[in-house]
Parts: structure tokens; sequence; C-alpha cells
């Protein structure tokens, strides 16, 4: 029982530390990651959020117009259409602002599918301004270059004009909510690489969005969308209440009706005196009649 004893030890006995082979530890070429939260002081404090709507019966450039605006304002806020027909839209918008919580709206309002207005004012006590859009050109109808940022925030040229009269005061302060991309927002890009541009001229605020292109000297590529602004009333409402301020070049659209269909009508008129006399003419100097001779000679 002893030798067996004495095998089993001589057996299980370890080797020596000399003839231990090291171990082969794999080395991997890819370091250990370790996903941490970005801390940062950086806070938006500047909650501004804009409602974009549009009202019932509008033509699709009016609706392609709104998509455009969704895509340059990360803080807007859209909404299904509503009826403009109806006296309470400014009620409806104020509880629509109050329901999505925005402070500022935007509202196109079609007239009978040949005049549009634009609403862009303040929620919930005003004011708010009406303007009537000419001359809407969305950014993918005229098809100009660009490589901007979705959500970047725009750099806000206003022209002179807008500081020396009041009411174009008020214009710029509401169209600077609306177009204002809030610093630090979550959906914003921290880059500069646009500009909107409105220029106060014959009456009309003249809208442009310019990319700026990098180069030496830098440049300005218009990429869209582009309208003019004619502006109508300022209301200290919401879409209602008393008028602070009217333009007086501005024209009901029957009125406006009214000077096409005239126009038309005159065109006419002047299109059958050219007719008359061109057949006058024609009676008084017959063309000459055709020689049969004429083709005897002819290869």
């Amino acid at each position: 029982m002893a030798k067996q004893s004495g095998k089993k030890r001589q057996r299980t006995a370890s080797p020596p530390a000399e003839e231990k082979q090291e171990e082969e530890v794999p080395v991997s070429m890819v370091g250990e990651f370790t996903a941490a939260r970005r801390v940062t002081d950086k806070r938006m404090t500047n909650r501004q959020k804009c409602l974009v709507v549009g009202g019932r019966s509008m033509s699709g450039k009016d609706r392609h117009l709104l998509t455009d605006f969704k895509g340059l304002m990360p803080h807007a806020r859209d909404h299904p259409k509503l009826p403009t027909s109806r006296k309470d839209v400014g009620d409806q918008l104020q509880e629509l602002c109050q329901l999505h919580a925005c402070n500022s709206f935007v509202l196109i309002e079609p007239h009978r599918k040949d005049i549009t207005y634009m609403w862009v004012g303040q929620s919930p006590n005003g004011p708010s301004v009406k303007f009537q859009l000419h001359n809407v050109h969305t950014a993918d109808e005229i098809r100009m270059a660009g490589n901007c940022l979705k959500y970047s925030r725009p750099l806000l040229h206003f022209d002179r004009d807008f500081e020396l009269q009041p009411p174009l005061r008020i214009m710029k302060s509401l169209l600077h909510m609306m177009f204002n991309v809030p610093r630090y927002h979550p959906k914003s890009k921290p880059f500069v690489d646009r500009i909107v541009s409105f220029f106060w001229l014959d009456g009309h605020i003249w809208v442009r969005h310019y990319q700026i292109v990098h180069t030496s000297p830098p440049s300005l590529l218009e990429i869209g969308p582009r309208f003019a602004l004619q502006p109508v009333v300022i209301l200290d409402g919401v879409c209602q209440g008393k008028t602070l301020w009217k333009n007086e070049d501005s024209r009901p659209p029957t009125e406006q009706r009214r000077d096409r269909k005239l126009r038309r009508l005159e065109k006419m008129d002047m299109n059958e005196v050219v007719k008359d006399k061109s057949e006058k003419h024609r009676a008084l100097h017959p063309a000459p009649s055709a020689d049969p001779l004429d083709m005897v000679f002819r290869d």
C-alpha cells in the first residue's frame, strides 16, 4: 500500500518551475470601448416653437411651400388643415398653439384658388400680420443647386427700411420669430451655411434663401424657396381684434378679380380692332391671282 501511495504522489507531483511553459495570451488589436453620455452645460433657453398650418382647398404650390417651411424650421410643429372659411379661425389657432406649446404661428389661407394669404403672428395675445403671397417658387420647382445642411441655423438679413418704419418693425419681429432657429435646439446643426434675406421694395417684402459657399471671397448661391409678401393689415390679436395698421395700396380679392377680367376684355377688344384692320387691308389690296404659265417653266 505504501508503494501505491508513493506512485500516486509521483504521478501527481507538479513539474519544476523551470519546466513550466508560459501560457500564450491572445493579443487583440481592438481596444475596449466604453460609451459615455456627453456632459455639457449648453441648454436651449429660447423655447421657441412655431405652428405651421394650412387652410383647406389650398393649391399644390402652397402645400409644397409649407413643406419647405418645415424643412427650414426645426422648431416647427405641423397640424392638419383648418377650415379658414369659419369666423373662429383665431380661436382655433389659439387652442392649437396651446395644444402644441407654440408661441407663434404661420397660416396659409387660400381664397378661391386664385389668391393666397399668409398670416404670421404671436400667440396667445398677438399681434398678427396678414400678407398676400406673390411670385411663389418652391425649392423643387426652380431646381436650384445647393448642398447646405438641413436644420442648420441660418443668418437672417433684413433691409435697412425695417428699422425706419414702425409697421415694418412689427413685421420684422414676427418674421424673426418664425425663421429664427433657437440656439442649442436638439434638431439643429452647429453650422452656419445659409442666409435668409428680406428686402423691402415697391411695397413688397422679397424673401430669398441663399447658401453660403466658402470660396475666396465667399459667395452666395440661391437655393429657394423664393416669394414676395405684400402686407395687408396688422391686428392686435390672433387673426382678429383691433386694426393697428392697414395698407392703403392693398385691394380686396373682388377688385383684383374684376381688374383681371377688365384687362382680358381690353385685350380681346384690341385683338378685334387689329383683326378688322387686317380684313379691310386684305379687301383693298387683294393678293395677285396665280398665273398658269408659272407652272410651265418650273422644274
